[in-house]
This record gives C-alpha cells, sequence and structure tokens, in this order.
C-alpha cells in the first residue's frame, strides 16, 4: 500500500502484512494496527517507544502482534467452558473500523469498533466494543462495551500492556504493597511486598482500589499509571523457562520487558445490563 495522508496528523500505511495507523503530532508518534486495534508504539517527544514489542514480531495477518496493547476481549484468559476458544477473546485478530475524532496540533484521537451479532457460540451475544487512542503528552486508551442485546452478560477484558525496561532487575512498581494477589503459577494467594521486583516467573492477577501506579527502574522515563473503571491488574514475565516457549518472542527478551495490565479479571469481571455500557481506562504520563 503506498502511504496515504488520512488527515494532518494521520498517515494509513503497511507494515508488513498489516495495514497500520502512524500517528505524528507536537506530542508524540504513535503506530496502531486495525488488526487488533492494537496499539504498539508511543513515543513522546524528546523520548522512547515506552512500550516494548518483540524483535522477532513479524506483523502477520491472523497472528497476535507481541508487545503494545493488545486488546484481551470479551475474556481475559481461557473461556469459561470452551477450552478449543482462542485465549484471551477472539478480537485481537480481527480488522477494527475506525474513525479519526479529533486531530490537532498537540493531541490526536482515534476511535475504533467491533460489533458481535450473537452467532458465535463462544460468545452468544449482540454487543458492541470501542477503543479511543488519544495520544498526546500522555497516552490515554479507553475500551467501551455495550450491551445492544435484551439480557445482561458478563465479561472479563484486559489492555495487555507491554512496558519496555533496559533491565527487569531493576523494575519497580510503586502504589500496590499489601494488596492481595492470585499467583496464577500456584493458585495461591499473597500480599504484594513494598520490596517487590521481578526476580522469577511472574503472572499474578491483583486485587486492589484502582489508584495510580508508578513504574520507576525502566532505564529512562519513569511512567505514572492511572485507571478508571478498573480494580484489578494483571502483573507478568515469562522469565527464563517461559521465554524460550513464547511465540514471536527471542528467549533473552525477558530482560527487557514486563507487563502492568489494566483489567476487569476474576472477581472484578463485569455484568453488563440490557442497553448498558461500561467503560475502562488507561492513562500513561512520563514523570
Amino acid at each position: 500500500m503506498t502511504e496515504q495522508h488520512i488527515s494532518p496528523q494521520v498517515t494509513l500505511s503497511t507494515l508488513n502484512e498489516l495495514d497500520v495507523l502512524r500517528i505524528q503530532n507536537r506530542s508524540a508518534s504513535a503506530t496502531i494496527a486495525l488488526q487488533g486495534a492494537h496499539l504498539f508504539e508511543y513515543t513522546p517527544v524528546d523520548s522512547t517507544n515506552l512500550l516494548f514489542v518483540s524483535d522477532a514480531e513479524t506483523f502477520v495477518e491472523g497472528q497476535p502482534i507481541r508487545g503494545g496493547i493488545p486488546v484481551c476481549w470479551p475474556w481475559f484468559g481461557a473461556h469459561s467452558h470452551n477450552a478449543s476458544a482462542p485465549a484471551h477473546g477472539f478480537v485481537r485478530d480481527k480488522v477494527w473500523a475506525y474513525d479519526i475524532v479529533a486531530d490537532t496540533d498537540d493531541r490526536t484521537e482515534i476511535k475504533f469498533w467491533l460489533e458481535t451479532d450473537g452467532s458465535d457460540p463462544d460468545f452468544p451475544r449482540v454487543a458492541r466494543v470501542e477503543l479511543l487512542a488519544s495520544i498526546g503528552e500522555t497516552l490515554l486508551v479507553s475500551l467501551t462495551t455495550a450491551n445492544l442485546g435484551e439480557t445482561p452478560f458478563l465479561i472479563s477484558q484486559a489492555l495487555h500492556t507491554y512496558f519496555r525496561c533496559q533491565n527487569i532487575n531493576d523494575v519497580r512498581l510503586h502504589g500496590i504493597a499489601g494488596a492481595c494477589y492470585l499467583d496464577k503459577l500456584t493458585n495461591s494467594n499473597h500480599y504484594v511486598p513494598s520490596d517487590f521486583r521481578f526476580d522469577r516467573e511472574t503472572d499474578w492477577v491483583v486485587a486492589e482500589a484502582g489508584g495510580p501506579l508508578g513504574l520507576s527502574g525502566l532505564g529512562e522515563d519513569n511512567i505514572k499509571l492511572s485507571r478508571l473503571g478498573s480494580r484489578s491488574l494483571v502483573i507478568w514475565n515469562p522469565w527464563v523457562e517461559k521465554a524460550k516457549t513464547l511465540s514471536h518472542f527471542h528467549a533473552d527478551e525477558y530482560k527487557k520487558m514486563f507487563c502492568v495490565e489494566t483489567a476487569n479479571v476474576s472477581e472484578d469481571s463485569r455484568l453488563i445490563k440490557a442497553k448498558q455500557s461500561h467503560v475502562m481506562v488507561m492513562e500513561l504520563a512520563r514523570v
């Protein structure tokens, strides 16, 4: 595809097999694949990409991107009763419709959406999911689920954000000490220690109040992560052995990334009543 300028700050182009929107304004640049409404680059002016993307990623049609902010919807993890259903829902390999909501010199906002008609046996519901990406001095991403049908349904979901770091041993998370978490590797509950650091495979679902988090020790910018409509987090790093098994991932890249995922999972899953909606919001700011 020849690059197509569709607004002053937005260009439609391709990256290998995927159509992507490239945003460049005075505050930041970003890149979003139409497949999955998958934002995988956010680079503030005078900085580098705050998000991790594996050097092994091939950007192939029909395959989720390893890195950035995958959208997990309308379920997170395994399907509740169909083991053959795709992990983390079915929207990561779908091409989303989009519209440019606002495009100024300093901030660009793009809305993506998909609708379901109730014919999928794994999610027999009539619904609309929208993702709004707002790129400026901060990065704001919101995920809205609207129940278009007559009966309520339950969703779990996550903005599965991969953060870039220079050395995983230096990374610290601030603001969740004392929160209860489920260790999915051992199926046991614990409390987040005040001196938490990544030093082994980590796959936690943290139940907490939804307050802001600080991410430090990344090597360059520290990050403040703020959320609305989310009272659960997923914290993940594959570490040595798991990293060897991952697709689109070099075995040593666990040292350069970690995930802190804004989520509605476990007891924080959300019941969406008929004709109602739920909004989950994440904002990243350099500090």
